[in-house]
């Protein structure tokens, strides 16, 4: 059986109907993020696999029309009825024009040309001026179905050209494409010469012209006028060089055209103080910026059902799995004929642990103790309840020892030092105890993706491959994947990803042994017998007097300057997940959680909430030393 999820269907060998079959609409609410997405400008930015690339060719013509033309298949139509919402389709037919432009590595080599400088920058403004022109015919003969270049000639475009320019007023597509082309044809030639110093410059206008054509020219083909709105698409940004990023994202915040403008881009992108700092890109001089990742974390509940909308779409057509719904197969509990005789081992060995704990002070705690021999259930609700007591003894026995209050405790209050925090606390140490599994099922399977789609895609290919298996052996019988199975594909997973850091991460290495210190220090924090931070600490905080020194310039930043490099580069690849601005105890924080892969390889819960306050120097000592650093003394 061929695996669904190992399709990228973003890349353009996955055609349009198989594009927009795989498209999960709920990536579309985002669209209502955007002011005005069809007429501003919108900074679309994530870690790598976020779903940048995917979104932006769902708006060109190609998927647009596919989806107005399958609008009655039970699959496309949630796609079609969100885009009918945001502006871009209506009942005649898409009402945008989408021209993507994908950026790659070829453009930083223009940095070469003349050493850099003017000449670099004005080559760079006429290859993009090229490929703009380039875009908006090749995307304006797919929105009718012609083939290109072969029917350039049924185009027509004609517009009021600005100072300057040297777009013709007046042309057809077959000379807009000569204009284009021959402007590439000019920068190949410069690279080609190692530099061009000799060779004269292509012809284009000193600003972006080519986008001023698009947002205004009046536009027709065989059929007649192209009425649609015009959205510039520009994806991969992160592919350029500094200055030509930078004067792209000032030229088009500063051309205030009546046309939509899609910038997509990774994190690593930016610069490290715009990567630790959380929203301080919105409400600068486009419309806003969306963060994927960001955007997903806050909203968690629509997130699932989001992966939830991509592993069916996935799983659906598969060989063998036809008609099945992915989550179904994923067992969602454990199996009681396996593990009752365990928990049930576990409740005698709680029990006698803690009245190993309490010695001479059973009498304060007898009526605690009674009432859990009370509890009913199953064995694992049992052994649970043992555990949670096991916690809130540890914390009543260090706090009546500072107290010297040994008065007997009711069962009044038991219950009103019991909680969700506390018992999910309980479920984790439990699980370690008893090497139960703990990552298994759909809510777990959403939160290890840390709201990344490629991530979510990667761990449910994982587990597709073993259901795959299981069909294939029944024949097509419908097969349920244990959550024993679940938890080792999983935690597997966290180890190939663990594995993959020097690969994937600037300074790998260093990158992993910091990543070594903070798993370390948040697994002794979780597993403290009191469990103080309930469910556990996944994370780290340091002020946001702190984060100041770290970005803000000065002698002091460039002490920090090695600190402040690795914590951007690990936010970049989405493996911190930053939360800017918390409150607690009248004191605002940034605090930087542990992608959810990395909790599952340190064995930590999954949830949010638990982190501990460093300084600057405690995570400098990480930096340096890695796991080593992480001593005694920083783990009270």
């Amino acid at each position: 059986m061929r695996n669904p999820f190992r399709l990228r269907a973003s890349k353009r060998s996955v055609h349009d109907e198989q594009f927009v079959r795989l498209f999960a609409a709920g990536a579309l609410d985002l669209l209502n993020d955007a002011d005005e997405p069809w007429s501003g400008v919108v900074f679309l930015r994530s870690a790598p696999g976020g779903g940048k690339t995917t979104l932006l060719r769902l708006l060109t013509p190609g998927p647009l029309r596919k989806i107005f033309r399958m609008q009655d298949d039970q699959d496309v139509r949630p796609t079609r009825d969100a885009l009918v919402k945001a502006g871009a389709l209506s009942a005649d037919g898409p009402t945008i024009l989408g021209v993507m432009i994908g950026f790659t590595n070829e453009y930083r080599d223009l940095d070469e040309v003349g050493n850099g400088g003017p000449r670099s920058t004005a080559v760079f403004r006429a290859l993009v001026n090229a490929r703009i022109v380039l875009a908006t015919l090749r995307a304006a003969l797919e929105r009718s179905e012609k083939t290109y270049p072969d029917d350039l000639i049924q185009i027509r475009a004609s517009w009021q050209p600005v100072d300057g320019a040297t777009l013709p007023a007046v042309a057809t597509g077959v000379d807009l494409h000569k204009w284009a082309s021959q402007i590439e044809e000019s920068v190949f030639e410069i690279l080609d010469d190692l530099g061009g110093e000799d060779k004269p410059m292509p012809k284009a206008a000193s600003g972006l012209e080519a986008l001023q054509w698009l947002a205004t020219a009046q536009l027709t083909d065989a059929a007649g006028p192209i009425l649609q709105k015009r959205v510039l698409l520009l994806d991969d940004l992160q592919f350029l060089g500094d200055e030509q990023s930078q004067w792209l994202r000032e030229t088009v915040a500063n051309a205030r055209l009546p046309c939509g403008i899609w910038i997509a881009e990774r994190l690593e992108a930016l610069p490290a103080e715009d990567l630790l700092a959380e929203g301080a890109l919105e409400d600068r001089d486009y419309d806003g910026e969306i963060r994927l990742e960001r955007r997903w974390r806050k909203r968690s509940v629509a997130y699932v059902k989001f992966v939830d909308q991509i592993a069916d779409l996935r799983a659906r057509d598969a060989d063998g799995f036809q008609g099945r719904a992915f989550f179904p197969a994923l067992a969602e509990e454990l199996d009681a004929a396996d593990w009752d005789s365990v928990f049930e081992a576990q409740c005698g060995a709680i029990e006698r642990r803690l009245l190993a704990r309490i010695g001479q002070q059973q009498q304060r705690y007898s009526q605690w103790l009674a009432q859990r021999r009370t509890v009913t259930g199953s064995s694992r609700d049992r052994a649970l309840s043992w555990r949670e007591l096991e916690i809130l003894i540890e914390r009543d026995i260090a706090k009546s020892q500072r107290a010297f209050d040994f008065d007997a405790l009711t069962e009044e209050d038991l219950s009103d030092k019991e909680n969700t925090a506390v018992r999910a606390a309980a479920e984790i140490f439990l699980s370690k105890e008893a090497k139960a599994p703990i990552y298994f099922g759909r809510q777990k399977l959403a939160m290890l993706s840390s709201s990344n789609v490629d991530q979510f895609v990667e761990l449910a290919g994982d587990l597709f491959e073993e259901l795959a298996a299981k069909t294939a052996v029944r024949r097509g019988a419908d097969s349920i994947l244990n959550a024993e199975r679940q938890h080792l594909i999983l935690k597997r997973a966290a180890e190939r990803r663990w594995e993959g850091i020097p690969r994937r991460v600037p300074k790998g290495y260093e990158a992993r042994r910091f990543l070594e210190a903070v798993g370390a220090f948040c697994a002794g924090q979780t597993y403290r017998p009191s469990a103080p931070y309930p469910p556990g600490v996944t994370g780290f905080g340091i002020t946001m007097q702190d984060r100041a020194r770290l970005i803000d310039g000065g002698r002091e930043s460039a002490t920090f300057s090695e600190l402040r490099s690795m914590l951007a580069a690990l936010v970049s690849q989405n493996l911190l997940e930053p939360t800017l601005d918390h409150k607690n105890k009248g004191e605002s924080l940034i605090i930087f959680n542990l992608n959810r892969v990395l909790c599952a390889h340190f064995d930590l819960p999954l949830g949010y909430g638990g982190w501990r306050k460093k300084s600057l120097k405690e995570l400098t000592e990480w930096l340096a030393r890695g796991r080593a650093a992480v001593t005694e003394k920083s783990l009270v």
